[in-house]
């Protein structure tokens, strides 16, 4: 019994990236076609988030895996973790320098709806593709870190079928590489705690991608 449930959470966890991917492109095209741009993009966004990155992860983990996902069984800012704590402030450096310029520049009012949408995104996605994946394969770097990094890049292909990007295949790699040391951050950590943080702040610097614009959209 115990053999069979360690099985199906193994298919699940492996099969979820491309479930995800086919399930959301359908979600987006449709609340968008339904909505329109603005209020379809933020509504499959919803589901994403309470759907995928919260309830799935529940599901796989049981509640005395998922409770503690954001707290860590190792410290990041320890001798034994030194890569790790050079990746996560390299990782965060990189992007205030990236999105700084922008952000400030920014209306108060896309600022001010970037940040909790960007927090919610950042903490969301990070307990999906980072936390639930080194709780189910503590030991493994292979499904810990490099398997999710290539889900979360190849999931930003599904909300792109609303707002493309200029280069779509240069932003899913770059989000690939973006994902490895955040992975290995929350391998050596064991929690996602440190990953969303930096996930969140990049998110909110780059003022939540086309999250907080079509927020705007809707407000005007």
């Amino acid at each position: 019994m115990f053999a069979a449930r360690v099985n199906n959470t193994f298919l699940s966890a492996f099969f979820l990236p491309l479930l995800l991917l086919t399930v959301m492109s359908v979600v987006f095209v449709t609340c968008s076609h339904w909505l329109g741009t603005e209020a379809g993009y933020l509504l499959g966004f919803g589901f994403y988030w309470l759907f995928w990155c919260l309830l799935v992860p529940r599901w796989l983990l049981g509640k005395t895996k998922f409770t503690p996902i954001l707290h860590d069984r190792a410290p990041l800012f320890s001798r034994a973790n030194w890569l790790a704590a050079f990746l996560w402030l390299a990782v965060t450096l990189i992007a205030v320098l990236m999105y700084v310029g922008e952000f400030v520049r920014a209306p108060l009012a896309l600022i001010l709806l970037a940040v909790p949408l960007a927090t919610l995104n950042g903490f969301c996605e990070e307990i999906l593709w980072r936390g639930l994946y080194v709780r189910l394969f503590p030991r493994n770097p292979w499904l810990a870190i490099l398997y999710p990094s290539l889900g979360f890049a190849l999931c930003h292909l599904a909300p792109q079928v609303v707002f493309p990007a200029e280069n779509i295949f240069g932003f899913v790699v770059s989000t690939f590489f973006l994902a490895l040391p955040y992975g290995y951050i929350a391998y050596r950590t064991g929690s996602a705690k440190w990953t969303a943080i930096s996930h969140s702040l990049s998110g909110i610097l780059a003022l939540s991608g086309y999250l907080a614009p079509s927020a705007l959209a809707m407000l005007k």
